[in-house]
């Protein structure tokens, strides 16, 4: 099995990556952590050429995709940062689209676990969290097998103790 991991938070080793370090020492087999502010991504600039073959961006989205295509199940980590996904994640999600339009590039049937760590210790974000299911995973025909989410996560190893429980009980 092959699961890789996309940490969408420029904090290494901070909430997100130990939650997502502790899920990939779970699983079997390969694994693989991308660290999205320490690669080469640049933003989608809609140009639409990839519909009629490969994006235009010379950047690591396409090595990123390439994994996450070879893949059997993807972690995707990010904090939430003013209610929504981290700029790191966000740019990676809207490269998604050089393949979304591709039939012979699918992550049809690919797993996905997310992680969110928050600050909030509420559930103000859990309407966001849960549209995140729909849009962009299954979408493109993913399947969320689990959503882990650490409320009050402020500072680093606060608040992700029910998270870390979590995971450790999570079958993969």
């Amino acid at each position: 099995m092959k699961t890789i991991a996309l940490i969408g938070s420029p904090r290494k080793n901070g909430n997100c990556d130990q939650l997502a370090s502790k899920l990939l020492d779970s699983t079997e087999g390969f694994t693989k952590k991308f660290y999205l502010n320490e690669v080469d991504l640049q933003y989608c600039n809609a140009c639409q050429a990839c519909k009629k073959g490969d994006c235009v961006k010379d950047d690591d989205a396409r090595k990123i995709i390439d994994e996450m295509l070879d893949s059997d199940i993807i972690v995707f980590a990010s904090p939430i940062y003013y209610g929504q996904m981290s700029a790191q994640a966000k740019t990676i999600v809207d490269r998604f689209y050089m393949i979304s339009q591709n039939p012979e590039k699918s992550l049809e049937g690919k797993k996905v676990i997310q992680i969110f760590t928050q600050a909030n210790p509420g559930d103000a974000f859990d309407g966001y969290i849960k549209s995140l299911e729909a849009m962009p995973f299954a979408y493109m025909g993913m399947e969320v097998i689990d959503t882990i989410v650490a409320k009050g996560a402020a500072g680093k190893g606060e608040g992700i103790e029910d998270a870390l429980k979590k995971i450790e009980e999570l079958e993969i």
